[in-house]
């Protein structure tokens, strides 16, 4: 850089003597140019690159290169800027400060790292959330993870400021591991519930609007927050239990049925006639083959009762809605009462017969 000025120089004097901090103003005006230059340059440069990528984004649809694009849109002004005085500061001599460009350009390219960093981990996180469960969104622990990634992000982006700067980050790291812990035995159960809310959003046992049993709770769930679940039980209410009871429980999840299975039981009088103990089997059967939305598995004469004949049907209704459930379990009903008073056939019901010997 000194033999470059020192061609330049042979073409350019100085006559009026103005000098600033020890340097001529042809070399401030000089290092003026070149930052202003470097300035346009850089993101004339960066704007190009970022088109090109763009189109090859929207050409194969690389959610990669989407992300690439989103996290160079961006690169804030002032580290072109800073990026420029750099260059424009080889100028002149700053004598005993020669090393701060330098080590301004080192701090603030930490700093856009970790604005580059931060928008790669959202988009990551929003295209991971988008192809595994769009409505993770509405559960806490994926705020909780957000927001936990970029803080240790700018955590580390800290330290190594700290550590150009001259801090000892090792001692630094060091005591505040010591009060970390002192902090985590403090809120245990709070960070249970915590950890628990992130684990409902990984391993995703439910989701928003789905209608789940705990135990004997039963309801629609509300949302997951960062220490508690709320759901709307099926009397009106809203219960909330905490993340970490849920996770130490079974859930039944009601709304990722694709089928209910349904037993279906009844009993007959025992002076019913034999053909007729033979034929139910085979008349239940068609009764609920009848049904669109309802598929036979199997039917039996199962048992004898004190004062039945027991009969035991199972089929499957092929719609996961409850009230569909019920209208095809009624019709059943209503179909059997009816092929039975046809043909005289009694159902059961609690009786004692008394025969008397002469």
């Amino acid at each position: 850089m000194e033999k470059v000025l020192a061609f330049f120089d042979k073409f350019v004097k100085t006559e009026s003597g103005i000098y600033f901090l020890g340097n001529s103003l042809w070399h401030w005006t000089l290092a003026l140019v070149i930052t202003v230059a470097v300035y346009f340059v850089s993101r004339l440069v960066l704007n190009a690159v970022v088109k090109q990528i763009d189109k090859i984004a929207k050409r194969t649809g690389n959610k990669l290169a989407d992300i690439v694009v989103d996290a160079l849109k961006n690169s804030k002004f002032w580290f072109f800027a800073i990026i420029a005085i750099f260059f424009g500061a080889e100028i002149v001599n700053l004598g005993e400060y020669d090393f701060l460009p330098l080590k301004i350009l080192i701090l603030t390219t930490f700093v856009q790292i970790g604005i580059w960093l931060s928008v790669v981990f959202k988009d990551t996180l929003n295209n991971w959330s988008q192809k595994n469960n769009p409505n993770i969104t509405k559960n806490a622990g994926f705020t909780i993870v957000y927001w936990l990634g970029k803080f240790l992000i700018w955590v580390a982006i800290l330290l190594l400021i700290l550590d150009n700067l001259g801090v000892k980050v090792v001692s630094l790291m060091a005591g505040l591991g010591v009060g970390g812990i002192a902090i985590a035995l403090a809120v245990q159960k709070i960070l249970g519930d915590l950890f628990a809310s992130i684990s409902i959003m990984i391993d995703k046992p439910f989701e928003a609007e789905d209608f789940i049993a705990i135990g004997d709770i039963r309801g629609t769930v509300e949302s997951t927050g960062i220490k508690t679940t709320r759901i709307r039980s099926i009397t009106g209410e809203q219960i909330i239990i905490a993340n970490s009871d849920i996770l130490e429980s079974r859930v039944n999840n009601f709304k990722r049925m694709k089928e209910r299975r349904i037993t279906f039981t009844f009993g007959v009088a025992y002076r019913t006639a034999r053909e007729h103990l033979q034929a139910i089997t085979d008349l239940v059967k068609a009764i609920i083959e009848s049904q669109s939305d309802a598929r036979f598995e199997r039917g039996h004469l199962k048992s004898f009762d004190a004062s039945s004949i027991d009969y035991e049907f199972i089929y499957w209704v092929t719609h996961p809605d409850y009230a569909v459930f019920m209208d095809v379990q009624e019709k059943i009903n209503l179909a059997v009462i009816d092929a039975f008073a046809e043909r005289n056939i009694e159902l059961a019901r609690p009786t004692q017969m008394v025969f008397l010997k002469n």
